[in-house]
């Protein structure tokens, strides 16, 4: 009979460096504001939006989550007492560097649509992107990312996906809140570099 700590002891090292997920006891801390039932850091604490999706009324929830390279703001898609998503809302890097996103609900009500413009400086010039990413309702556990077609490889659209994927690994299924410590998890915007 094989034992529960002998299959973690042979687990792979992707599984045991994951990130821990966060815990719903961690949602209520100092500092925090609640929106529609749900505990966010209070720094520019707002509701974005509120919205049917899956037959339940979901909110988007925003708020600061600064970092020394420049201001940033999240937001978490909330519905029934749960956080479903936490996502980039808007970015302004100290070089110059920026990203701002609209959501939207998708009238299929099972997803959100989230388009994006991002543009940041390249010697004389400016790169500049736009595209539309997709989160898709998923009935017991976070939203998932659900592109309408391959996503090019080499762009900042590819490079958000990955932070997406990183943070939907922190996320557990009954969060109830956005803890402090799950946002100082998040990783900084990598789409810039």
């Amino acid at each position: 009979m094989i034992h529960r700590r002998t299959l973690l002891a042979l687990a792979s090292p992707v599984l045991i460096r994951a990130p821990a997920p966060a815990r719903a006891a961690d949602a209520v801390a100092e500092g925090a504001v609640t929106l529609a039932g749900i505990a966010v850091p209070a720094g520019r604490g707002r509701l974005l939006a509120t919205f049917a999706l899956a037959g339940t009324t979901a909110s988007a929830l925003a708020f600061a989550a600064d970092l020394s390279e420049g201001q940033r703001d999240l937001f978490a898609v909330v519905a029934g007492g749960r956080v479903l998503a936490l996502e980039l809302l808007a970015w302004q890097g100290i070089d110059g560097s920026r990203l701002q996103t609209r959501l939207s609900a998708v009238p299929d009500r099972q997803r959100l649509r989230l388009e994006r413009s991002a543009s940041a400086p390249r010697g004389r010039a400016h790169r500049h992107e736009e595209w539309t990413d997709y989160l898709a309702w998923q009935a017991e556990a976070p939203m998932a990312d659900a592109p309408v077609r391959p996503v090019l490889a080499g762009t900042w659209q590819q490079s958000l996906a990955a932070q997406r994927a990183e943070i939907r690994s922190m996320l557990v299924v009954g969060l109830r809140g956005v803890p402090p410590g799950l946002v100082a998890r998040c990783p900084p915007p990598r789409f810039f570099t």
